[in-house]
């Protein structure tokens, strides 16, 4: 499990819980999850993203893997969505593909992902740290680690090409997701305000489009 940044960077990482636990059961035992069960996590303080507008947290945007809370965003669940549930729901997972393209990229650039690491636990938790870390090395100093094609990217008209990486065989598991648990009052409030947002003041003009 790792948190990403805009630069396809890791600033956070957790490896060696086995892969059978969801996201949601990864992120409650580690260090991160405590710590932001807690709000120890030092997030800056919420603000607001239009001039005179309410306050909103700052998020990390997640898939249906994670448990949801007032500081991580998930998609609305169900077949049976409303339009701007529909608008937000495309707009995390345009956001998304930040992450997705880090792991993609990952994979790519370090074969021992594209199969099984028939190592220790311990060896292969070093290995996959170090392949990490060497992974954000080469993004801030070397530019020619994102070849063309690394990531997925959007046209003029705003669809969607995919990336390379989605083309080799053995990709990085996704895993499944987390078992729904009741979600407090406060929590909907944010993602019900980040929905209203893209429907509004953050509107973009081809979401129309991508939703239909």
């Amino acid at each position: 499990m790792a948190v990403v940044n805009a630069n396809y960077e890791f600033i956070m990482t957790d490896v060696g819980v086995n892969g059978r636990v969801s996201d949601g059961g990864v992120i409650a035992v580690t260090e991160f999850g405590r710590r932001m069960e807690l709000a120890e996590l030092n997030l800056p303080e919420p603000k607001p993203i239009v001039q005179n507008g309410n306050k909103m947290p700052f998020v990390f945007v997640a898939d249906d893997a994670f448990a949801m809370s007032e500081n991580v965003l998930k998609p609305y669940g169900g077949d049976k969505l409303d339009h701007d549930q529909r608008v937000f729901n495309y707009r995390l997972s345009r956001a998304r593909r930040v992450s997705e393209n880090a792991f993609g990229i990952l994979s790519a650039r370090f074969g021992i992902f594209r199969s099984v690491i028939q190592l220790s636990p311990e060896k292969a938790t070093t290995i996959t740290l170090a392949c990490c870390y060497l992974h954000n090395f080469l993004r801030k100093k070397s530019k020619n680690y994102l070849r063309p094609g690394s990531v997925n990217w959007e046209d003029a008209n705003h669809e969607v090409h995919l990336a390379e990486w989605r083309d080799h065989q053995n990709q990085l598991e996704r895993l499944g997701p987390c078992r729904s648990r009741n979600i407090g009052a406060g929590t909907r409030a944010v993602r019900d305000s980040f929905r209203e947002y893209f429907c509004t003041q953050g509107r973009v003009h081809w979401q129309e489009e991508r939703i239909a």
